[in-house]
């Protein structure tokens, strides 16, 4: 109970951004040790000092600048600098406790293992499918949509006029299902982003209330525009397929 309330005396606060420096002698520090930042030179130097209830004495004044280079010349002042900066020897394990501590550790590890050893794993052949969609997705994907700008736009049509663009696009809309797409944009054509393409759908929605008495009676059409959408959707998943081995047959 007593080492569970000297847990809380650490720090609540910890920049992991800052570079970690030993308060004992600067080394690089490796962590919390007995309370304090140290390095792994220090943190056993002082478990051995507490254990062994070491008594040194400092050869000079007993004010020695402990550094990495000459930690070793004076264990005195190294101790006391290790008692200065707040380490405390109720924080070290017994023998016993240290080996409960390293089964817990190795029985953790085994659970991990035996838990990555249950999942499911992917065969050979599962991999070579999920391959082989992804490599004919990136070949058939175009994330440009510049094919978008070769659609036919909206028209306004009036009344006499809508059945026969209605019965124009469903007729190209048929004629996708049997033709591949096999056009390659050149490199002239004006790409248009999803964005882009939404703004125009509603721009051409807004337009399409008639505010005057000469618009009375017509209507924007967006069939042919949607037919012609429909149509290389249609062609574009064709030639997602036909990249799958196999497909053909």
């Amino acid at each position: 109970m007593e080492r569970l309330k000297l847990t809380s005396v650490l720090p609540d606060e910890f920049d992991r951004n800052v570079p970690r420096i030993c308060g004992v002698c600067g080394d690089k520090a490796t962590g919390f040790h007995f309370n304090a930042m140290t390095c792994e030179g220090c943190k056993g130097f002082f478990r051995r000092s507490m254990k062994r209830k070491a008594s040194f004495t400092c050869p000079f004044n007993g004010s020695c600048t402990i550094t990495k280079d000459n930690r070793r010349h004076c264990q005195a002042c190294r101790l006391k600098r290790c008692l200065d900066i707040g380490m405390m020897k109720e924080f070290i394990l017994t023998d016993e406790e240290v080996q409960r501590k390293k089964e817990l550790i190795q029985r953790r590890k085994d659970e991990e293992a035996q838990r990555e050893a249950q999942k499911p794993r992917l065969s050979e052949e599962q991999r070579s499918i999920i391959d082989s969609l992804v490599d004919a997705h990136h070949k058939t994907y175009d994330d440009s949509y510049s094919d978008f700008s070769r659609f036919r736009p909206p028209v306004r049509e009036g009344p006499v006029t809508r059945s026969a663009s209605r019965a124009a696009s469903l007729h190209s809309l048929s004629d996708a299902s049997s033709d591949s797409f096999s056009h390659s944009p050149e490199s002239g054509d004006r790409k248009m982003n999803l964005s882009s393409l939404l703004m125009m759908y509603q721009e051409q929605g807004l337009s399409s209330s008639p505010d005057s008495k000469e618009d009375e009676g017509t209507s924007l059409s967006m069939l042919p525009h949607l037919a012609d959408l429909v149509s290389y959707s249609i062609q574009k998943v064709i030639g997602f397929a036909k990249m799958i081995p196999g497909f053909s047959c």
